[in-house]
């Protein structure tokens, strides 16, 4: 957590709200609220600039497939052969078209909102347990409104995060060695 300095950043903010002890909780949740919405929205611009690069392929492909159409009706006049092998150009553009915007575009775009969303939410987590903190509950409780944010598939269990607390840092260095 100490490498990402943003979310390092986020917590000392408001730790120190939390400090100063004026804010009341429902203004500091709204104010994380808003905070964390502009993060999502800033990190979330690079997959919106390649999705939409993704959704335009198909109609560049149309495009090239009305241009290899064009070309082959100037060539009207020719064999069987000649046309059909320029109406199969065509048709290789709204091909290439699609491939690129399903196939390669379209899950690289997936794949970035995925990992950045992930990202994101340790931004929820923390508020859930900074929040919950200042509404009285123990840093033990508060650490399990934080722990109950996260996916049931990665979510440590409360074992495991007792144990953390109790022995920071010391459970899985022991075992490897």
């Amino acid at each position: 957590m100490l490498k990402n300095k943003e979310l390092t950043s986020f917590i000392c903010d408001y730790v120190r709200l939390i400090i100063i002890g004026n804010a009341r909780p429902h203004e500091i949740e709204a104010l994380m609220d808003e905070e964390i919405e502009t993060i999502s929205t800033d990190s979330l611009k690079a997959y919106n600039a390649v999705s939409t690069m993704g959704d335009a392929f198909p109609a560049i492909g149309i495009i090239a497939a009305v241009l290899g159409v064009i070309k082959a009706m100037a060539a009207i006049n020719e064999s069987p052969a000649i046309l059909g092998g320029l109406i199969g150009a065509a048709l290789v553009g709204t091909m290439l078209g699609i491939f690129l915007s399903y196939c390669l575009i379209g899950p690289i775009a997936t794949n970035i909102k995925i990992v950045r969303t992930k990202q994101n939410r340790l931004y929820t987590i923390v508020k859930q347990t900074l929040l919950a903190y200042m509404n009285g509950s123990v840093p033990q409780v508060a650490l399990e409104h934080g722990r109950k944010t996260i996916s049931s598939y990665e979510r440590p269990s409360i074992d495991a995060v007792e144990q953390e607390m109790m022995n920071p840092g010391g459970g899985g260095d022991a075992k490897a060695a």
